[in-house]
């Protein structure tokens, strides 16, 4: 009953605020709170009801942690405090498995915080993608753009690729490790050529589609100035903006607060994703 109660909070809350994201580009701050707050009274209650306080001193060290790790990429501009405070929601609703069937070598909030990284990034690069194929004039830039890079790009890609089969041939014949040992080698360069292009792709996205530059006029509530951390404007500070005239830079970054429900989902009925990869 205790873990179902929590996955409740949690799906239904991350949810939301997934929705509103990717609706308005923002969700009300009472959302994670409210989580963080129902998280804190469930996991007190089931406490003092099993006569143990491990469980709600286990969310108050994971939620801490993750929140402090959230507000520290808000305080470099890596992403809104509303995405900050969702990360912190997370470690307090689940800093263990709660009686699900996990199953990682890993303690459970590694496995949390290493699932939510590693989504995420497919989640950008779904994103990023899909933002830049729905602007046809972008896509059109961004070849054209490539065109003027494909030498330097081929340059580097040509360096790596010999550096790769130099390292093969030195761990071959000079350490005699056998060829079947040393295969993971040649799928380097194809990766390094996918990340190449997708670094510059990137870039492309973040100048000419994240950012854009506007009269002050049509400034509207939520909006964020380039020089700003994630914080949306108020409707005073759009005012006396639009008192002044003139324009302004204003940018969009990724709707991130669909991830949140995914790595709950995916890391409570699957378990920890770093297993693929040791």
């Amino acid at each position: 009953m205790f873990e179902w109660i929590l996955l409740a909070i949690g799906v239904v809350g991350f949810a939301m605020a997934g929705y509103l994201d990717l609706k308005t580009t923002e969700f009300p701050d009472w959302l994670p709170y409210s989580m963080i707050v129902l998280a804190l009274l469930v996991r007190s209650v089931y406490s003092f009801t099993i006569g143990d306080f491990t469980p709600i001193l286990n969310s108050v060290i994971v939620g801490l942690v993750f929140l402090g790790f959230g507000l520290a990429l808000y305080f470099t501009k890596q992403w809104g405090d509303g995405d900050a405070w969702l990360l912190g929601a997370l470690g307090f609703l689940f800093p263990d498995p709660a009686g699900f069937g996990f199953a990682s070598f890993f303690p459970f909030p590694v496995a949390l915080f290493f699932n939510f990284f590693f989504i995420a990034f497919f989640y950008l690069l779904v994103y990023s993608i899909a933002l830049g194929i729905k602007s046809q004039d972008a896509s059109r830039k961004f070849f054209s753009e490539l065109k003027g890079d494909l030498r330097g790009i081929a340059a580097v890609i040509i360096v790596f690729s010999f550096l790769c089969l130099g390292m093969f041939l030195y761990f071959h014949y000079f350490y005699l490790v056998p060829l079947h040992v040393l295969n993971y080698i040649l799928i380097l360069p194809p990766l390094f050529i996918a990340l190449v292009f997708f670094l510059h792709y990137g870039r492309f996205i973040e100048k000419n589609l994240f950012k854009r530059k506007i009269p002050v006029s049509k400034l509207r509530e939520g909006d964020v100035l380039v020089s700003q951390r994630w914080r949306g404007l108020a409707e005073k500070e759009i005012k006396d903006l639009q008192e002044k005239g003139g324009e302004v830079w204003v940018k969009e970054g990724v709707r991130f607060a669909p991830v949140f429900v995914i790595t709950l989902i995916v890391t409570l009925f699957y378990g920890g994703l770093i297993g693929l990869f040791v």
